[in-house]
């Protein structure tokens, strides 16, 4: 009797699973970037400012993501949903790359290589429609409404981390999200203290999808970073800092653009002053720091045979650091025309240029020059998998960057990118 009712139990539990996988089939979503490159003078192929100068020929790396998401449950019509997210990346050397650990004589783990490093970048559960809508309530690990630009690999906007929140929570004309996400500081150590970690708490608050004008729309939104310090903290008195942003979004040609405007007080100044997204503050900068960032991105279409994506982006930093006797200024344009000659076969060129000053006056600026012939599965600008076949130049403004003191370098290789 007690066989009969196992049996039944896990027929029944079979069954159950098996309705549920028919309802809700798992979700398999990923990204990848690899390939194979080298340089006429340092070997290894250069990656040398890609945020400032293009991705395009470019990139020495192997980095790739896997997620699988699964919707679990439904109840009076909430739908709950599980997300997960591995990520690794490496320096594409060698077949078989890992992290290696030996122990040493006194007991403790040392690493010897790390070809390759792995992280949980996601992982997380999301309620649906609690209030009988598209808004989603969710906690854990997450990427939160990113706001990149994709020429450069350059995120603007991004809070992403261990939290939890609401997004999409229709008010008025448009949506709300909030949110609160941990990102602590493991770089800030307080040596009276063992070396602890300062522990950073950021508040999201942003509203989006305002109808402006055909094809318009405009994002507003505020983070405010909390510093936590513990009782025994004998670091210096750190303080709380702002980041507010506006972006606004135009439909053109086939296409979009977008118009960025940020604002950064306190650590935030300093993390705008050095590209930052929002999800790294710079605590440790001084009282009164401040900056500001203003972005243009976008893609469009002319006609059927040429697309141009671009990127220009200036930003200004105040009293950032100490004994800072100028400002800390940037300003990078990139810009990559593609023509298609048949749905798959495509022509790239990736042309970038910065002009950096930092807060002791000194400078750096440079150049990058690319042509690639890519295979692609459509003739969409987004369309991928990619392969591409590329050469750079890359060209240092300011002196000798390169291998053998040299102040230019030339890259050649191959790549694959996808999504899906």
């Amino acid at each position: 009797m007690k066989k009969l009712q196992l049996a039944v139990a896990v027929s029944a539990a079979i069954l159950s699973s098996n309705v549920m996988a028919e309802l809700a089939p798992v979700e398999f979503h990923g990204y990848m970037r690899a390939g194979v490159g080298l340089s006429a003078d340092s070997g290894q192929q250069v990656e040398w400012n890609k945020n400032d100068l293009g991705r395009l020929g470019n990139e020495s790396d192997v980095y790739g993501e896997i997620q699988l998401s699964k919707e679990i449950a439904e109840s009076n019509g909430i739908t709950f949903k599980v997300n997960t997210m591995l990520a690794m990346t490496s320096n594409g050397s060698n077949d078989w790359e890992s992290t290696e650990s030996t122990i040493g004589e006194d007991g403790a783990k040392t690493t010897n290589t790390e070809d390759a490093k792995f992280a949980l970048r996601q992982y997380n559960v999301e309620a649906k429609g609690v209030f009988g809508g598209d808004e989603v309530i969710f906690a854990g690990k997450r990427y939160n409404q990113r706001h990149d630009i994709h020429i450069t690999d350059m995120y603007y906007w991004n809070i992403s981390g261990a939290g939890a929140g609401i997004e999409n929570l229709a008010v008025g004309p448009g949506k709300l999200t909030a949110m609160w996400v941990r990102s602590d500081r493991s770089d800030i150590e307080d040596t009276g203290n063992n070396g602890e970690a300062l522990n950073v708490n950021i508040f999201d608050l942003r509203y989006g999808g305002l109808g402006l004008w055909e094809n318009a729309s405009l994002e507003v939104g505020i983070d405010y970073a909390m510093t936590n310090e513990s009782d025994d903290y004998k670091g210096k008195s750190l303080k709380d800092g702002v980041m507010v942003t506006a972006e606004l979004t135009q439909g053109l040609l086939g296409g979009f653009n977008k118009t960025a405007i940020q604002y950064g007080s306190e650590g935030y100044g300093k993390a705008l002053a050095y590209g930052g997204d929002g999800s790294w503050y710079g605590a440790e900068a001084e009282d009164g720091a401040t900056a500001y960032r203003i972005l243009n991105h976008g893609v469009v279409s002319f006609g059927d045979k040429i697309d141009l994506s671009h990127m220009i982006r200036y930003s200004s930093a105040s009293d950032v650091e100490a004994g800072q006797t100028h400002d800390i200024t940037n300003f990078s344009f990139v810009v990559r025309p593609t023509y298609k000659w048949t749905d798959n076969h495509k022509t790239i060129l990736e042309l970038g240029t910065f002009d950096t000053k930092y807060a002791d006056g000194g400078k750096q600026s440079g150049q990058k020059y690319t042509i690639a012939q890519a295979l692609s599965a459509g003739s969409n600008f987004w369309a991928r998998p990619e392969i591409r076949v590329y050469a750079s130049y890359l060209t240092d403004g300011e002196g000798t960057r390169f291998s053998g003191n040299s102040d230019s370098e030339v890259n050649f290789g191959i790549q694959a990118e996808a999504w899906f």
